[in-house]
């Protein structure tokens, strides 16, 4: 059943017109049809069972046939910082963090970046937003995690006030698995660098505001699949 996500003021008597890109993606991708089912999700994460009961040129209504469905999940709160990588391997990373559950994703300035450094414009903020909500809907995400404008290194190692906060390091000497299954559960920053990893100056500075440095063990992951694991590790060890 496809989810779709509304204000609760778009409900109005029990029913909500769609319109706009979900409107195209149910007409003309889905090709939906009175009578057909679809989830409604709701800015406090409640769902609602909804039933299509008319199609018209540029919409579609949908009458709600269920009391609020709660949906959440036991999922530890996860702000990803990721080095800005090539436009389609950064995409991909988006997109797969947000289907696993991360809380919130800000793109990562820092020396080894493979972009232009100046901070991203309103066009690839908005595309990298859109590429979000396509996965929460996908994975029936009970909230849209935000793509933030992108930070520079040091300013978000010394602003950042999550419980743990952890930068990724494949010369680290602390295990990562150990690391998580001994700490208590909490809201968790997790940094990843880009290809080549963190200068050793990098690394050096943001232990010194308190970040811990944790290794994967054996393997030494491309940036997008460590976005991918690094967090899934987290979430089966704390959810």
């Amino acid at each position: 059943m496809p989810q779709f996500f509304i204000s609760k003021r778009d409900i109005i008597d029990g029913s909500v017109k769609i319109t706009g890109e979900d409107f195209h993606h149910l007409s003309k991708v889905r090709r939906i049809k009175i009578g057909e089912n679809i989830l409604l999700r709701c800015e406090d994460g409640n769902a609602f069972d909804a039933v299509v009961s008319d199609v018209g040129k540029d919409w579609i209504v949908v009458k709600i046939y269920s009391e609020a469905i709660s949906l959440q999940k036991n999922i530890p709160e996860i702000t990803l910082y990721l080095a800005i990588l090539k436009s389609g391997n950064f995409d991909f990373a988006i997109q797969k963090a947000v289907e696993i559950g991360v809380s919130k994703i800000i793109p990562l300035i820092t020396e080894r970046t493979v972009v232009p450094r100046e901070k991203a414009d309103n066009h690839k903020l908005t595309r990298w937003n859109k590429i979000a909500l396509e996965a929460a809907k996908q994975s029936l995400r009970s909230s849209i995690p935000q793509v933030m404008s992108p930070e520079f290194f040091m300013d978000i190692i010394k602003r950042d006030l999550s419980d743990y906060r952890v930068i990724c390091h494949p010369g680290a000497t602390v295990d990562m698995r150990d690391f998580f299954k001994n700490n208590l559960k909490g809201s968790i920053a997790l940094l990843i660098g880009p290809e080549g990893g963190f200068s050793h100056e990098k690394i050096q500075s943001a232990l010194d505001c308190g970040w811990r440095a944790l290794n994967l063990g054996l393997t030494h992951l491309r940036a997008e699949t460590a976005a991918i694991v690094i967090p899934s590790i987290v979430i089966y060890e704390w959810s």
